[in-house]
């Protein structure tokens, strides 16, 4: 498969005023932004909102606060989101593992989403093992990583660079959603009301967001063969 940058097929489109949206609360800054940015303004029916964290606070409690700021305001900024029950818009956390897994933080987010969904199931968790990288590797792999190989390096996301030639890119290699979607769920597995490690939640949300995409998707993969 070669790869085609999707500003060279498609142009964005601008979200009708009652599109969908799927508000995306990153613990990352750049590497999930980078992602789901990828799938803005595929269509005019979903509106899809990555957000990032605020100034590095990332653990699952600072972006529970950044969600309430984002949507509810303060005495001194504004609410900048609006949700809709009609439209049955989505707010996603996505959080990484191998930096929170501690002090029922991750839980008390789950938790706390829970608490929201009186409505409809509108606030959810996509949580990784390690962390989004793992969502990554599953574009290309259908198969765990083997332990002993990512021992070898520092980090998974230095694992991840060395088995992607020149690391994931953003700009290209998410168009294998659909292929990442059935690769992480068929190697998903829970402990603990968790994912196990190497498991990933994120299929989760990528099932949102293809569903309203798949035809513009298979058309953008369909040119880069």
């Amino acid at each position: 498969m070669s790869y085609l940058c999707r500003n060279k097929i498609y142009e964005k489109v601008k979200p009708f005023k009652d599109a969908k949206k799927i508000y995306i609360f990153c613990e990352g800054e750049r590497t999930e932004i980078g992602y789901f940015i990828y799938f803005k303004g595929f269509v005019s029916n979903i509106d899809i909102i990555p957000i990032p964290n605020e100034n590095g606070k990332s653990d699952p409690k600072k972006l529970k606060v950044n969600a309430e700021l984002f949507f509810n305001g303060n005495d001194v900024i504004k609410p900048q989101g609006t949700i809709s029950i009609e439209q049955k818009d989505e707010i996603w956390f996505v959080i990484d593992t191998d930096r929170w897994n501690e002090g029922k933080k991750i839980e008390n987010l789950k938790s706390y989403c829970k608490s929201k969904n009186t409505e409809y199931n509108g606030w959810a968790v996509a949580q990784s093992n390690p962390c989004f990288e793992i969502w990554q590797f599953y574009h290309f792999f259908d198969k765990k990583p083997d332990k002993t190989e990512v021992a070898i390096f520092s980090s998974f996301k230095k694992f991840m660079n060395n088995k992607v030639q020149g690391g994931f890119d953003n700009r290209k290699m998410p168009i294998e959603i659909q292929q990442a979607i059935i690769n992480s769920e068929t190697n998903f597995e829970v402990e603990n009301e968790q994912p196990k490690l190497y498991s990933t939640e994120v299929f989760r949300l990528a099932k949102v967001i293809f569903s309203f995409t798949k035809e513009q998707i298979n058309k953008c993969a369909v040119a880069g063969t």
